[in-house]
């Protein structure tokens, strides 16, 4: 009488599988995003080829309640701040000044950097809902196979860069990279070799470190120590201080709530000293063209607000760089982007603009269990205010990861070889005296 139940119940499991196995089937494309979240190139037009792969499945992320809802309430503050800064616009256009341009513009007038800048931001927000329903639907073994490859394909470019490093060898990939400084043939020269990977910089590169790494630690359990020295290779002091800075704040759970509070505050303290004392500072700097760059900036930007309180428009700082450029630099070395988020944000939209991003933060901080993903936010926080982090993949793919709320995932086990010391009954009888 019972096997009848029991084919019932075979039923019921192989019917509740059905959607999961669904749901793997259409997450490839987001798995195959997450392991190449350090890829920057190939590009398919202004998109990174990892956010192509996420918009595969958005779709579905759109259509799970669930899934928006944690969205929209990370990022529904930020999107209305990036709409507010639009509007913006339409009383700076015009007033900037593009005489001189940076060789990262990508755009050819001011009106089409501010479409642009919405477009991309309301794409970046669908990635992270693509990204975030993947890892509330897929398995855990799913899950753990894109965090694998990731590792694994966020080192092997730095790995090869370091074969150069020692051995002097390197070759190009035609039609993939800049020749002799991409990520199969290029180390950064600054005066020493440095790692870059897959990005124009070693600073970009150290942040995908830093995010794998935290992931490795999320995903295994183990300390992961060929990221720890491959990040050290790119002698990235940012990501660096970041991860150290990390560690402190984001290790326990009690001071998660406290930690944008006090990064906002010494956001606060640095904009008043930079403000205060940007022609010392620049003169102290200026034998680091890195450091000076970007303390020049800083000070840009906040001339920007303290000239517009609600910003003078969403992607516009470019076009009045050349108004608060106290430093003088060439036009080279001028840039679309202070490498500075929160100081980018409030040239952009003002403190709303600003407070809005930093609940995105805030928000994930809070929403994750794990201990590992509060520790690459909180580095992907500190190193925001030297860097540009906002549209970065690694980003994406922490805070899709918080927002998903899941736990860390259970270490792999050993699979041991069973004896016949396991097993008694396999075991030769005792010799009978």
């Amino acid at each position: 009488m019972t096997e009848p139940a029991t084919d019932a119940e075979s039923r019921r499991s192989v019917a509740a599988a059905r959607p999961a196995r669904r749901h793997s089937r259409e997450g490839r494309s987001v798995a195959a995003g997450v392991a190449l979240l350090s890829w920057v190139f190939p590009r398919v037009g202004p998109l990174k080829f990892t956010e192509v792969l996420a918009l595969v499945n958005a779709p579905r992320a759109l259509t799970s309640a669930r899934t928006l809802q944690r969205v929209l309430s990370c990022y529904g503050p930020f999107l209305l701040a990036t709409l507010l800064a639009g509007l913006a616009a339409l009383f700076t256009l015009g007033n900037g000044d593009n005489s001189i341009t940076s060789q990262k513009g990508l755009y050819s007038s001011p009106e089409l950097t501010t479409i642009i800048t919405l477009v991309r931001t309301l794409t970046y927000v669908v990635v992270v809902a693509s990204v975030t329903h993947f890892f509330r639907v897929s398995s855990e073994s799913a899950i753990q196979r894109a965090l694998n490859w990731s590792y694994i394909l966020t080192l092997a470019p730095g790995f090869l860069q370091m074969f150069r490093l020692y051995s002097g060898i390197h070759f190009d990939l035609p039609y993939f990279e800049r020749p002799g400084f991409g990520p199969f043939s290029g180390v950064f020269d600054a005066g020493y070799m440095r790692l870059m990977g897959f990005e124009f910089e070693p600073l970009g590169y150290g942040t995908s470190l830093l995010v794998v790494c935290c992931l490795r630690f999320h995903a295994r359990g183990t300390i992961p120590w060929m990221g720890i020295f491959v990040l050290g290779h790119t002698f990235s002091a940012g990501a660096l201080v970041a991860f150290a800075i990390a560690l402190v704040l984001g290790y326990s759970a009690r001071l998660r709530r406290a930690v944008v509070p006090v990064y906002l505050f010494a956001f606060i303290v640095l904009c008043v000293a930079v403000w205060t004392y940007l022609d010392e500072l620049l003169a102290i700097f200026m034998v680091s063209v890195s450091v000076s760059e970007r303390i020049n900036a800083l000070g840009a930007c906040i001339n920007m607000w303290l000239d517009h309180p609600f910003g003078v428009g969403a992607g516009l700082y470019g076009y009045f760089m050349n108004l608060y450029d106290k430093a003088n630099f060439p036009a080279p070395q001028l840039d679309w982007y202070p490498n500075n988020d929160p100081a980018m944000f409030l040239a952009y939209g003002g403190v709303l603009y600003l407070l809005a991003y930093l609940w995105v933060f805030h928000y994930a901080l809070s929403s994750t269990p794990s201990r590992w993903i509060r520790i690459a936010l909180v580095g992907l926080l500190v190193q925001s205010v030297s860097s540009y982090m906002i549209f970065n993949p690694a980003a994406v793919v922490i805070i899709a990861m918080a927002l998903s709320g899941k736990t860390p995932l259970p270490a792999p086990r050993k699979i041991r070889k069973s004896t016949t010391r396991d097993k008694p009954e396999l075991q030769t009888p005792a010799a009978i005296a």
